[in-house]
């Protein structure tokens, strides 16, 4: 697999830089122009007790197995880099942005198979009267307000092939929710007066690619553009949201129509924030879009999975447990060393340290089944930096 593929595990990082330490963009207006620029970097060391049973779960989240590993690496969330320019007229917002968001682990002399090509650029016009419309690449829809809850946006969460880093981890993905990835996207969005966000929006359709080995590699060849939206509603102590997407997977056998929905509420209790989510999804995958979401044939596995998380904060250091279980079910052709379910449960402190950097510290216990009952575990122990500006 190469690395290219795993860019879909990168975060936004300025939803990251809400867990380090606060930071002010560099901000520059010329005539009607404002130009902002605003950075995320962050590294963690990581130790994983990896499985030595010998078992074999096929399309697992890229466990490791024999020796125990480390690895300095990137965690949930890349490096990032952000320019945007903006300007309003005749009642009018416009703003353009382009976001470099590179991993920042390479196991090569002079970077020799280092993957730096993750980016957003996308432009925004609207206003509060007629909404906004998005052109571009951006992060999608469905799945995207889990992802923002998801506490180890500043760790790790689930570590993904230890010994040769990929430019991020997991996190949560695949352990309770499908992550969003960037999609090159036209999307319309509205937020009213009475707290109802409504969003819509086409996207170019993705291409089946495997994790594990044992999916479907193939392009797609949809005949139409795929389509995404959310509806959330938002109260004074938290929101309910749910998000959907779907798009044709037009191949020479086992054709179908990919879909996913999913649900989240995000609640707060004086410094106690609580959240749950869940999705359900046919032939979209059950860690990143289209991953694994068929099988070699190309007919589709369906999949679902739920996603809980508690956060504190005490002072100024947060403190969080969560827990996610994603389950696949077996197609006429898979057999049945298929994974089953996995599931993760991570706990993180996230401290700020003399208001420059956060210092975070994570374990996270990691698992899969298949569908014969053979397991795999691995504990994951990581110790970070991240800092913003």
């Amino acid at each position: 697999m190469k690395k290219t593929q795993l860019r879909l595990t990168a975060l936004a990082a300025a939803t990251a830089a809400s867990l380090a330490t606060p930071a002010q963009a560099v901000e520059i207006t010329q005539d009607d122009w404002t130009f902002n620029f605003n950075g995320f970097v962050n590294t963690h060391a990581l130790y994983v007790s990896c499985d030595d049973s010998g078992n074999t779960v096929a399309g697992n989240a890229l466990l490791c197995q024999g020796d125990d590993a480390s690895s300095v690496s990137n965690g949930y969330s890349p490096a990032s880099f952000s320019f945007s320019a903006g300007t309003s007229k005749n009642g009018w917002d416009l703003k353009a942005t382009l976001a470099i968001e590179p991993g920042n682990t390479d196991n090569t002399a002079f970077n020799g198979s280092g993957d730096n090509k993750a980016y957003r650029a996308f432009f925004t016009v609207g206003n509060a009267e007629y909404g906004t419309l998005k052109a571009g690449r951006d992060y999608g829809v469905f799945g995207i307000d889990i992802v923002l809850e998801d506490m180890s946006l500043g760790g790790v969460g689930a570590p993904a092939s230890v010994t040769s880093p990929l430019n991020t981890s997991l996190g949560g993905a695949g352990y309770g929710y499908i992550f969003t990835d960037r999609l090159s996207q036209i999307t319309y969005s509205y937020q009213s007066e009475s707290g109802i966000d409504a969003v819509v929006g086409i996207y170019q359709p993705l291409d089946l690619v495997s994790f594990g080995g044992n999916g479907y590699v193939g392009d797609t060849g949809s005949s139409r553009p795929g389509i995404h939206g959310k509806l959330r509603y938002n109260a004074e102590k938290g929101y309910i949201s749910t998000t959907f997407i779907s798009q044709d997977v037009d191949l020479p056998q086992n054709g179908y129509t990919a879909s996913a929905i999913d649900v989240t509420a995000a609640f707060d209790l004086g410094n106690t924030h609580l959240v749950l989510s869940g999705f359900t999804a046919k032939g979209m995958g059950y860690y990143g879009l289209l991953i694994d979401a068929a099988d070699a044939t190309g007919e589709a596995r369906d999949s679902d999975g739920w996603f809980a998380q508690a956060t504190h904060l005490f002072g100024k250091t947060k403190v969080g447990i969560n827990y996610g279980r994603s389950s696949v079910d077996l197609t006429a052709n898979d057999s049945m060393v298929q994974v089953k379910d996995q599931t993760k449960a991570t706990f993180g402190v996230y401290h700020p340290v003399l208001d420059l950097f956060t210092l975070a510290v994570e374990v996270s216990d990691v698992q899969a089944r298949s569908h014969l009952g053979d397991e795999l575990d691995n504990t994951a122990f990581s110790v970070g930096v991240m800092t913003s500006f």
